[in-house]
């Protein structure tokens, strides 16, 4: 965290929309049908960067690997 919390707070709410905006795009790509599985992946996946400093990146990456997962299963 920065020594900014209403910073942080803004930060954690625009990766949250990012991240309710990837379900929806992937849920419409893969089908209504695999929604848990599309959400169970993000999850899987935010909580790998749960540490990480730098989070600007964050939604590329999950929705690599929740793509990888998907397509995999």
């Amino acid at each position: 965290m920065s020594q900014h919390p209403d910073m942080d707070e803004l930060t954690a709410k625009g990766e949250d929309e990012s991240f309710e905006a990837l379900a929806s795009r992937l849920i419409d790509e893969y089908g209504a049908e695999r929604r848990d599985d599309v959400q169970a992946a993000i999850a899987a996946e935010r909580r790998r960067f749960d540490d990480a400093d730098v989070r600007s990146f964050l939604p590329v990456l999950v929705e690599r690997s929740v793509r990888d997962r998907i397509e995999r299963a």
